[in-house]
């Protein structure tokens, strides 16, 4: 008896938790999650061979494993969501475990001290305690779910969840809505929906996506990402989507953004007053609701989520300095599937599949700027994009210390844009003086180019987790993936071409070498492009990392991955093929204090990117690109559609035909530097963070970039005129390769009439004259955060950040360019000049608060504030002091005395606007008899602000020292105020 009353005082008295739970991140999945921890008696002895036993709440989901020797065990490959664990051993009493959140990357720990049978137990409250900071995890990540969202005023977008992360920022609008993550530019991340890739493999813009009710939760990887993830030198975007349980769910929302309720932004006009963007007819009308059904088709054992939207958009612009008007509508209905089937213990099966594809029809009409009236329809253009992805996954407790996860998935998307104007009306440029700068065809920006197109991803991937003790995890992998592009691509008009016109002078020489004759002061020119066929990129990557447990405190992150990029030609031979690419991935965190409530951290990275499956289309295909020139002896109004176009008088043809490609499938070895280097980028973070109290907590965090081995393709015809006599074969003489390297390519050494290659030279770096491409990124990183507790939250951050150098990376902000791998850098070594500088994602300072506050039990507000500096401006001309390029923006401008150039360096002309937006909502719960109804507003940039985000940068048009008159005319503000009522049902 004395024994047993003492037993009980010691419990009482010591009121030490009987388990504690926190969340690190320790070697997780894309898509789940782990638990694990140690199994102790009440004498803090390990308890070995005891029954660890969790059971999803919701889905009956079961695993069951031992405790090793030490008493320790571990889980992986958790759906997210709330366990219950039952630890069992002979001689004590069952510990109980309830409420064990499971969220996606993340690692609960749980550790249990068990009470031998028959022992009086205390029941200690609030014993449980959930750490902030993960003092396990080296990485740069924010997890967030839809319950967090939902308190919060953010549309309903990936991009918009993935921008409340620290070092995001809002790419350029003309490629659409997308994020720069750490200065990278937006076509280097990657996106993963259920563990299938479903970036847009063709110029890495964008991919596939889902309506935002569909996913349950994001992981947004900012930097330090472990050696799973690679083909990105940007972030990462983890979705996982909404699954069934053993619950009936049925529901619905509908959410409106009327146009009725959304501001216009400012008209924008050039320098000599005339309108450039007419955006007061500005029309955006958005309508969307789902329905969605859940449940057990078997109790505990498989189940289904089933969701169906249907949804109407219409957008209305008027576009070429007032000229044209087009009215775009879609509504192509969404579905998607998500099945699970807990096959056995231990052992799943899962499928998803969804289809967003999506139909933009545009109705294209003339505009009278002068009355504000709309005429007469010239065209009717579709663009389709998206298609059906489908998703199979495996996941299975092999044994108590080995696990698997298998997927496929087939990842699809469409490309085609056609017109019913294709076979009559070309697109006509008059770049006259004595004309307006607008298209003047009856074919427009909107409708000339022409495309059959589409890109299909097949991904298999096996990833495998081994439990080597207590002190090792060992992740390894293996995921390949064959990405097919289909391409059919040619311009509008009987005879495939579009038109500039020009004004010259007599004895100018044209891009093509030809001499203006005597008594010329005008002419045309006509560009046919035609390219077509299949091509396949194929990626595969081996990967391997170990967490080590160094000590209680510290924790290594060990990882190496390797990579190969094979890229084919029309013809199915590979033209790029990088093996051997070994990407370490080392981190470290010390759990300073080891209490859980501080850590110091550092990650050191490397990151390979591939080569865009574009390039296998524009510089591996059949491609046909040819440019003629010829004397402009006026034009002729000639009705074509309805239209009154000035279709253009030739004379004779200057110079001879300009090919850029000559309609071949050109021979590898003189496109391609026969010793290419792959494009990569190194990553240094080390940081600090620290709990303030039980709710708050601050970390500073630097992050410093590299971009290394960049690609693109660069003319080398300079070389060999100097070298042989002649310009290198094929269109422009351009070959792909690393900027400022050697390269080692055939040429036409005998300068034959065949222009054959005969012979394989080795160019130095210095003789072609490129400079070594560079971009880096320094950032530093201040957070302070408050969990949701007592009805609020809030998370505040202020980065300090500068990305500087030559290259922006895949795409080309300055021009708008996404040619992924072949933009405008490193054509002509003009180019390059001046090119050092603040790069189009310099925002020198960020500031981002968003929180919420719960007034009462059924009414929420929330806030997202942001700040952000302006990016860099450039001054660009056409010349340069060794002789004008062909075509392209320089860094110099003709001085007013005719003879000198000033040279004007990348982002020496200033800085657009700060950008301030306050988004605000409110939402209020009611009950209506037996439904559970949620009504929201969100209101977005409150107070209106029209901050400048992009003007014209080019000075000179066409010539040295000819002003362009837009120069500086603003084509870019924020977007304006707008309004979005949603309500939601739930039974």
């Amino acid at each position: 008896m004395k024994n047993k009353t003492f037993k009980r005082s010691l419990i009482a008295m010591s009121i030490s938790t009987l388990f504690t739970i926190s969340t690190p991140v320790l070697a997780a999945s894309n898509t789940d999650g782990s638990i694990q921890g140690s199994v102790t008696s009440e004498t803090s002895q390990a308890v070995s061979g005891a029954s660890i036993i969790i059971k999803n709440q919701d889905t009956g989901l079961t695993r069951t494993i031992q405790s090793d020797s030490n008493g320790k065990y571990r889980i992986p490959r958790l759906p997210i969501g709330a366990y219950t664990i039952t630890i069992s051993a002979d001689g004590y009493a069952d510990e109980v475990i309830e409420n064990v959140n499971v969220a996606i990357g993340s690692n609960s720990n749980v550790e249990a001290s068990l009470d031998p049978e028959g022992m009086e137990r205390l029941k200690v409250t609030g014993s449980s305690r959930i750490a902030s900071i993960d003092t396990t995890s080296s990485e740069a990540t924010m997890v967030i779910g839809q319950v967090e969202i939902e308190r919060l005023p953010l549309p309903k977008d990936i991009t918009s969840v993935a921008l409340l992360a620290p070092g995001t920022t809002r790419g350029d609008g003309r490629f659409g809505n997308f994020a720069s993550f750490g200065g990278a530019s937006v076509a280097e991340n990657a996106f993963f929906i259920n563990g299938l890739n479903v970036t847009n493999f063709r110029n890495g813009l964008g991919f596939s996506n889902v309506p935002f009710d569909f996913y349950e939760q994001f992981e947004v990887k900012t930097g330090g990402y472990g050696a799973e993830f690679g083909r990105s030198t940007g972030g990462v975007v983890n979705a996982v989507t909404k699954r069934g349980s053993n619950n009936w769910e049925f529901g619905g929302n509908i959410r409106y953004r009327p146009d009725a309720l959304r501001s216009d932004s400012p008209n924008s006009y050039d320098m000599n007053g005339d309108i450039y963007n007419y955006n007061a007819e500005d029309y955006y009308d958005n309508v969307e609701g789902n329905v969605y059904a859940s449940g057990p088709i078997i109790q505990d054992k498989l189940f289904f989520y089933a969701m169906y939207q249907p949804r109407s958009e219409k957008e209305e612009y008027v576009a070429d300095r007032g000229t044209t008007f087009s009215s775009v509508k879609s509504d192509n209905p969404f579905w998607g599937l998500k099945l699970d089937w807990n096959i056995a213990e231990n052992h799943t099966l899962e499928f998803t599949g969804f289809s967003d594809e999506s139909d933009d029809e545009s109705s294209n009409h003339l505009y009278d700027y002068e009355n504000k009236k709309v005429g007469d329809q010239t065209s009717v253009s579709i663009d389709k994009s998206g298609g059906d992805n489908y998703v199979f996954a495996y996941t299975g407790q092999l044994t108590d210390s080995f696990s698997a996860r298998l997927l496929y998935g087939v990842n699809e998307y469409n490309l085609t844009s056609s017109s019913n104007i294709a076979e009559d009306c070309n697109l006509i440029y008059d770049r006259r003086a004595s004309a307006p700068k607008v298209s003047r065809g009856c074919a427009s920006a909107a409708d000339y180019f022409q495309e059959e197109g589409s890109d299909k991803r097949e991904e298999f991937r096996a990833d495998f987790e081994w439990f080597v003790s207590d002190n090792h995890v060992i992740n390894f992998g293996y995921d390949q993936e064959i990405n097919t592009s289909n391409s059919n691509q040619y311009y509008s008009g009987p005879d495939g071409v579009y038109w500039f016109y020009y004004d010259t002078a007599p004895g100018t020489e044209l891009p093509n070498g030809g001499i203006v004759p005597d008594g010329v002061t005008e002419y045309a020119r006509s560009r046919e492009r035609t390219v077509g066929g299949d091509f396949e990129v194929n990626s595969s990557a081996l990967y391997i990392e170990d967490t080590w447990t160094v000590t209680d405190d510290i924790t290594l992150s060990l990882g190496l991955r390797w990579d190969s990029f094979n890229n084919k030609n029309s013809e199915g031979e590979s033209f790029v093929k990088i093996d051997d690419m070994f990407a370490p991935r080392l981190g470290a965190s010390w759990d300073i204090n080891g209490d859980g409530e501080s850590k110091l951290f550092a990650n050191v990275g490397r990151y390979f990117l591939p080569v865009a499956s574009n390039t296998n289309v524009r510089l591996a295909g059949n491609e046909y690109d040819v440019r003629k020139y010829y004397v402009l002896e006026g034009t002729t109004d000639q009705e074509i559609n309805g239209i009154q176009v000035p279709t253009p008088n030739l004379g004779a043809q200057i110079g001879d035909d300009e090919y850029l490609a000559d309609g071949t499938v050109p021979d590898t070895a003189g496109i391609v530097d026969q010793d290419l280097d792959p494009m990569y980028q190194d990553e240094i973070i080390i940081g600090y963070q620290a709990m303030l109290n039980e709710d708050w907590s601050w970390g500073i965090k630097g992050t410093q970039r590299k971009l290394n081995g960049a690609i693109d393709d660069m003319t080398i015809s300079h070389w060999t005129e100097a070298k042989y006599g002649c310009s290198h074969p094929g269109g422009g003489g351009y070959v792909l390769g690393n900027p400022g390297e050697d390269m080692t390519v055939a040429v036409d050494s005998d300068c034959d009439a065949e222009h054959t290659l005969d012979k394989t030279v080795t160019i130095p770096g210095s003789e072609l004259g490129y400079p070594e491409a560079e971009r880096t990124y320094n950032a530093v990183d201040l957070t302070l955060n408050r969990a949701w507790t007592d009805d609020w939250s809030m998370s505040a951050t202020y980065t300090w950040s500068q990305s500087y150098g030559n290259t922006e990376g895949l795409v080309k902000s300055d021009n708008a360019q996404d040619d992924a791998g072949l933009t405008q850098d490193f054509d002509f070594p003009e180019l390059m000049d001046g090119a050092d500088g603040y790069l189009p994602n310099d925002r020198r300072h960020m500031f981002k608060i968003y929180g919420a506050y719960a007034i009462t039990d059924d009414f929420t507000v929330g806030a997202n504030f942001t700040v952000e500096s302006g990016r860099p401006l450039n001054k660009f001309g056409v010349g340069h002091p060794n002789g004008q390029p062909t075509y392209g923006d320089t860094y110099y401008t003709l001085n007013s005395d005719g003879t000198s150039y000033d040279f004007n360096p990348r982002g020496s002309d200033g800085r657009t606007d700060w950008v301030y937006r306050l988004d605000l909502s409110a939402s209020y719960m009611i009950q209506v008899s037996e439904l559970d109804v949620l009504l929201k507003a969100n209101i977005y940039n409150v107070f209106d602000s029209s901050a400048t985000t992009r003007q014209v940068e080019t000075y000179e048009l066409n010539s040295p020292g000819t002003i362009d008159t837009d120069f500086g005319t603003i084509t870019g503000y924020q977007t304006p105020r707008y309004v979005e009522f949603s309500a939601s049902v739930k039974f």
